[in-house]
């Protein structure tokens, strides 16, 4: 193999490693946009469970917030 041809394998090697790494790049992309959102949707569980928990009574009884009725 002459030395021109090695470096054109390499080049071509360098190309494919890079596609892969853009690919494997996007794909982290979504799965972060996925953590993302699932992060928020606890957020605003545990903002609900805190909620609930301020709300209890320490007798047991539970303060039930309705909304306003319009006359």
């Amino acid at each position: 193999m002459s030395l021109g041809e090695r470096i054109l394998s390499s080049l071509k090697t360098i190309v494919l490693i890079e596609e892969r790494t853009r690919a494997l790049d996007d794909a982290l992309k979504s799965v972060k946009a996925k953590i993302d959102g699932s992060l928020s949707d606890h957020e605003k569980r545990l903002t609900r469970l805190e909620t609930i928990v301020e709300i209890t009574r320490p007798d047991g009884g539970v303060l039930r917030i309705a909304p306003r009725e319009e006359p």
